[in-house]
């Protein structure tokens, strides 16, 4: 079982961190959304404070196991905000209806599948974890999650998140997000409300383009940790979608 935090009352918002993330990535806006939520942050499988429990997991497990922590808390009904990795989850869940999910968010994420060359940059990460341990690898990617005007202190915080990762978390959430299913088709064709939130620095990932109305998007002038980066934009956006959403 996933390692996960449950704050707050109201409609219930299930929050799914990316690759070198933890539940702790969400802490500049958790205060905000437990004022208006039932919030519940995970740790995925080899972060945070979750324990590996296999070699490989692929979105669909990550889902699954997200979707277990839900049935243990009696949620049956959830909006789920997934941040890269986690909007690939997201995706995942909804593709093959893992869970029953209301509306969606998908935070500095992508429907695509990796391409060729993503997918050899993801191995060669594989080889190099293990050989450089956690903290090294970390120090050598870290930045490049934030824009040039992103300070230290947040860059330091999400810096200590990652730390936190396991090798053997890390290398299964690179192969995880190597073997994921090219999900534009769904984006294009879902009748699940999603708000799509972009940070117009992001290098990280592509943005979702599609012509579904039932997908908004909004944009936030930051790179790919728009949570830790410009936390009251992303709440902005949240309380908007979900406002919207439930008046529906």
């Amino acid at each position: 079982m996933l390692r996960y935090k449950r704050e707050g009352k109201g409609e219930t918002l299930v929050l799914v961190h990316g690759f070198l993330g933890a539940k702790e990535v969400f802490n500049r806006v958790m205060t905000d959304l437990t004022k208006k939520y039932d919030v519940i942050a995970v740790d995925l499988p080899g972060h945070g404070e979750s324990k590996i429990e296999r070699a490989n997991y692929t979105v669909y497990d990550y889902a699954k196991e997200v979707a277990n922590v839900l049935q243990k808390e009696d949620v049956s009904e959830a909006t789920w905000l997934g941040h890269s990795l986690g909007g690939y989850i997201v995706l995942a869940a909804l593709e093959q209806k893992i869970a029953p999910i209301k509306s969606a968010i998908l935070a500095y994420s992508s429907d695509l599948a990796d391409t060729e060359e993503q997918k050899e940059k993801r191995t060669k990460q594989q080889q190099e974890i293990p050989a450089l341990g956690v903290e090294t690898f970390v120090d050598q990617v870290i930045e490049a999650f934030f824009s040039e005007k992103a300070s230290k202190e947040i860059i330091d915080q999400a810096r200590s998140i990652a730390y936190q990762a396991s090798e053997e978390g890390l290398v299964a959430a690179l192969e995880a997000m190597k073997t994921r299913s090219n999900q534009h088709h769904l984006i294009e064709q879902t009748n699940c409300p999603i708000l799509v939130i972009e940070g117009s620095q992001d290098k990280i990932v592509k943005p979702i383009k599609t012509s579904n109305s039932r997908i908004q998007k909004i944009k936030t002038n930051t790179a790919h940790l728009g949570m830790l980066e410009d936390p009251q934009s992303v709440v902005k956006a949240i309380h908007e979608f979900m406002a919207k959403t439930f008046v529906e």
